[in-house]
């Protein structure tokens, strides 16, 4: 068989099984056979043109996709916005976790339960997304200037960590270069001397291992992943707190 029908057919039999359809439940759904079905997938036959549409509609793709023609993301945009009016809030948050789980596909995710939760950081900026509640996605440029308005506050609006915490954990991130996480240690005494001096360094940063955020290393204190996240959602919370101008909420 040709190249093109040999990647038609192990496109329909992927596209199949992402959808946990079985073969005998695609025929009855295209009023064909299961064996019409099965010769597509071993490249034996074609599917009828009449069929092309009808399989895009159960797949939920486009027939370029189907079919292997190269797409423009970028061309789509003005098919997605128009496709976005139409969707409820829910849905919504549901593509957009989708756009996440894809972009963060076979990277670690630190989230506890990534059926959930699915969190992306990487030069771009920061993907959140936490089905049926929230998606956030900062870009580089404001995750660096949400870091920053963190520091110039003397108090942290919400107390979601004592103060001397959030303190020790931005000092560390500062070590870390642009968004992708190096875990270079700071010795303990460079990392005392950046510290306020009346703070009892040996309890706080006992308590931020012991939180998870923080690893004891040969050379040091470093900052690990959940310590790397944890440190930017709230430097997030933060700049929504107090500056509440420079963050846009869009419901539309």
């Amino acid at each position: 068989m040709l190249e093109d029908a040999n990647n038609l057919g192990e496109r329909i039999s992927q596209l199949r099984r992402s959808k946990s359809i079985t073969q005998e439940q695609l025929g009855l759904i295209l009023n064909i056979s299961a064996q019409a079905v099965s010769k597509w997938e071993k490249s034996d036959s074609l599917p009828d043109i009449s069929l092309i549409t009808k399989l895009a509609d159960v797949f939920d793709c486009t027939t370029d996709y189907l079919l292997g023609r190269p797409s423009n993301l970028q061309a789509m945009l003005p098919q997605i916005r128009v496709e976005l009016r139409k969707m409820t809030q829910e849905q919504k948050i549901n593509f957009m976790g989708e756009l996440i789980d894809a972009a963060s596909h076979n990277e670690m995710t630190p989230a506890s339960h990534p059926a959930l939760t699915q969190i992306q950081l990487g030069p771009t900026g920061l993907g959140l997304w936490a089905k049926d509640r929230l998606v956030c996605i900062a870009t580089s440029l404001f995750l660096n200037e949400a870091t920053e308005s963190m520091h110039e506050s003397v108090e942290f609006p919400m107390n979601i960590l004592p103060a001397s915490i959030i303190t020790v954990l931005y000092e560390l991130l500062l070590n870390n270069e642009n968004l992708q996480p190096d875990f270079t240690p700071i010795e303990d005494s460079i990392l005392r001397s950046r510290l306020p001096t009346d703070m009892n360094f040996d309890k706080v940063i006992i308590d931020c291992i012991e939180l998870g955020f923080v690893d004891r290393v040969r050379g040091g204190y470093r900052l690990n992943v959940k310590g790397d996240i944890a440190t930017r959602l709230f430097s997030i919370v933060h700049r929504v707190v107090s500056k509440p101008d420079s963050f846009s909420f869009s419901f539309s």
